[in-house]
C-alpha cells in the first residue's frame, strides 16, 4: 500500500488570524474562558502536551488545529519553546467535554438550595456558566481543573448564602 504524508498548512488568511489570536493570548492572558489552554510540561523529558479548547476550531479541519498551535506557541515563545511540545491539539468546547477533558463539575447541593427560588439558582448558574468554556448555554457547569471548579463553587456560595454549591468529579460527558 502506498505511503501518503499529509500536512495541513495554516497559511491561510483564516489561519492567520487564528495564529495571531492564540499567540497575543498566550502573551497575556485576557481572562477570557477561550481559548482555553492546557499545557501538561513533562520535567523528565523537558516535552509539552498541549491542548486548546476554543469555538474558533469549527471552522478549522482538525489536521490544521496543532498546526495552528504550534504557530502560535512560534509567534509568541519562540521556536525553541515551541520546539518543546509534542503534542498540539485542538477542540471545540463539545468535543472537549465528549473526550472526558472537562471533569469537574459544580452543582448546587439538592438538599442545601437555602431559601431560594429556582429562578435564582438558575440566575447564579446562567451567570458562572458564561464564564466556562462551555458557555452560557451549558446545562452543567464543567472544568478542566479542580481548582477552577473550587473557585466557581466558592464564588456561586458567595453569590448565593445559604446555598450549598460542591465540586464532583465526573466520567461521563455533560448532559447535552
Amino acid at each position: 500500500m502506498p505511503r501518503h504524508i499529509l500536512q495541513a498548512s495554516p497559511d491561510s488568511e483564516q489561519f492567520t488570524s487564528l495564529i495571531a489570536t492564540l499567540a497575543q493570548e498566550l502573551k497575556s492572558d485576557s481572562g477570557a474562558s477561550q481559548p482555553l489552554i492546557l499545557e501538561k510540561f513533562v520535567k523528565a523529558t523537558g516535552i509539552r502536551n498541549v491542548s486548546v479548547v476554543w469555538e474558533a476550531w469549527k471552522a478549522v479541519p482538525e489536521d490544521a488545529r496543532g498546526d495552528v498551535i504550534l504557530a502560535a506557541y512560534e509567534t509568541s515563545e519562540g521556536k525553541e519553546y515551541a520546539d518543546t511540545i509534542l503534542v498540539a491539539e485542538g477542540y471545540t468546547s463539545l468535543e472537549a467535554a465528549n473526550l472526558g477533558m472537562l471533569p469537574y463539575r459544580v452543582s448546587v447541593k439538592p438538599d442545601k438550595a437555602g431559601p431560594f427560588s429556582r429562578a435564582n439558582l438558575n440566575v447564579a448558574f446562567k451567570a458562572e456558566a458564561t464564564a466556562t468554556v462551555l458557555g452560557s448555554k451549558a446545562k452543567e457547569l464543567r472544568y478542566a481543573r479542580r481548582e477552577d471548579a473550587e473557585a466557581a463553587a466558592k464564588r456561586l456560595n458567595t453569590l448565593l448564602p445559604g446555598s450549598v454549591w460542591v465540586v464532583s468529579e465526573q466520567t461521563e460527558p455533560p448532559d447535552e
